[in-house]
């Protein structure tokens, strides 16, 4: 497997709106789901999932839009599959 190449980028404004479907007693919210998303770009796309503890991941399939600062270099490590 090839190692992951990190960019550096030029800051972007990214809008999810989320929609929660549970609260517990302490306040905290979860069971979110993306309602929208604007991005740098229209390839931009988030997913809440649904063990992911709150977690929110957002992806760009193009970078049109997006200001790179500097090429960055190859991780050191070899990529490891991903195992679930």
């Amino acid at each position: 497997m090839q190692p992951t190449v990190k960019r550096a980028i030029a800051p972007v404004t990214i809008t999810v709106k989320l929609v929660a479907s549970r609260v517990n007693e302490n306040g905290t919210f979860s069971g979110f789901v993306v309602e929208s998303v604007k991005g740098p770009n229209g390839t931009c796309k988030a997913v809440c999932p649904p063990q992911g503890g709150g977690s929110v991941y957002i992806k760009v399939e193009s970078l049109e839009g997006i200001t790179i600062l500097s090429d960055g270099a190859a991780s050191t490590g070899q990529k490891k599959p991903k195992l679930f």
